[in-house]
C-alpha cells in the first residue's frame, strides 16, 4: 500500500471525527475502498489504533448470527460467516482484547473504556446492561466504515427494545456456551421481529440528517463512511419512534 493511500486513509478517519482518545465502535465493508489487497484490513486496523492512541478505545462486532442449532459459543473462537467483516477477523487475532459474553450479539474491544464488555448482560443482546446500553452511556461514536446504516446500525435494534415497538416481541432462544472446558445451556432473551416489514435504516439516517443530526460523512471510491455519536443517534432515534413506532421499517403505518 503506497504512502498516498495511507495519508488518504488518515484524512478519511479525520473527516469522521476520529482522533486521539476517541471511543469508537466500527462496522466495516472494506470493499467500498475499491482496493483489493490482503494488506488492507491490517493497514486499516493499525491506522485506527494509531489514530485513537493508547487512551482511546476500539470496539467491533463479532456476531454469532446464522449459526446451526449445534453451534457452541466459545469466547476464544469466532464463526467464519459473512456476518463478520475481515476487519473484525483481523482484530480478533490481536492479543489483550476484551470480549462480551452474549452468545448472539457479542463484541470485541481494546482500550481503557472497553473493559465494560466483560460485565454486560450475557442473556440479552439489547436493552438494560447490554453492550449497546454501555456504548451509549460511555459516549462512544458509531463508525460505519464503508458500510450503510442497514449493514451496521445495529444500535437501532436496541432502540426498538427501549421504545417497545409493536412489530417485535420477546422470545427466549436456547444457546450453548463453552466455559472452562464445560458446555452449558442458557436461554437468551431476544426481541424478535414478528412482522415481514423490512428495516429502512438507510432512509432513517437520511431523515435525521435532514433534521440536523450531527452525522459526518466521508466519501470512498465505491461508497462512503458515516459517523455519529451514540447519544445523538439515541436522541433522534427515540424521538422518531415516539412520533411513529414504525419509523424504522418500510411501508410505515401512520
Amino acid at each position: 500500500m503506497n504512502k498516498n493511500f495511507r495519508n488518504n486513509l488518515k484524512r478519511h478517519l479525520k473527516l469522521l471525527g476520529i482522533k486521539k482518545k476517541s471511543n469508537i465502535v466500527v462496522y466495516s465493508n472494506l470493499s467500498s475502498f475499491g482496493i483489493f489487497s490482503k494488506k488492507l484490513p491490517e493497514l486499516v486496523l493499525n491506522t485506527l489504533l494509531n489514530t485513537i492512541g493508547n487512551k482511546g478505545s476500539l470496539i467491533m462486532p463479532t456476531y454469532s448470527l446464522g449459526t446451526p442449532k449445534k453451534y457452541i459459543f466459545d469466547l476464544n473462537k469466532i464463526v467464519d460467516t459473512a456476518n463478520i467483516s475481515m476487519l473484525s477477523k483481523i482484530f480478533f487475532e490481536r492479543k489483550k482484547i476484551y470480549r462480551s459474553l452474549s452468545p448472539i450479539h457479542n463484541h470485541i474491544g481494546i482500550g481503557p473504556n472497553s473493559k465494560f464488555l466483560l460485565k454486560t448482560n450475557q442473556k440479552g443482546s439489547f436493552g438494560l446492561n447490554s453492550d449497546f446500553y454501555f456504548m451509549n452511556k460511555l459516549n462512544y461514536k458509531l463508525i460505519l466504515l464503508g458500510c450503510t446504516p442497514l449493514e451496521g446500525a445495529t444500535y437501532l435494534h436496541h432502540l426498538e427494545v427501549v421504545a417497545e415497538v409493536p412489530y417485535r416481541k420477546w422470545i427466549k432462544i436456547k444457546k450453548k456456551i463453552r466455559k472452562e472446558n464445560k458446555i452449558k445451556t442458557i436461554y437468551v432473551d431476544y426481541y424478535a421481529r414478528i412482522s415481514k416489514k423490512k428495516a429502512n435504516y438507510n432512509e432513517f439516517f437520511e431523515l435525521i440528517k435532514n433534521r440536523k443530526a450531527k452525522i459526518k460523512e466521508a466519501k470512498l471510491k465505491l461508497g462512503s463512511s458515516l459517523s455519529i455519536n451514540f447519544k445523538e443517534l439515541h436522541k433522534y432515534g427515540l424521538a422518531s419512534l415516539k412520533e411513529n413506532k414504525f419509523s424504522f421499517v418500510k411501508n410505515r403505518i401512520i
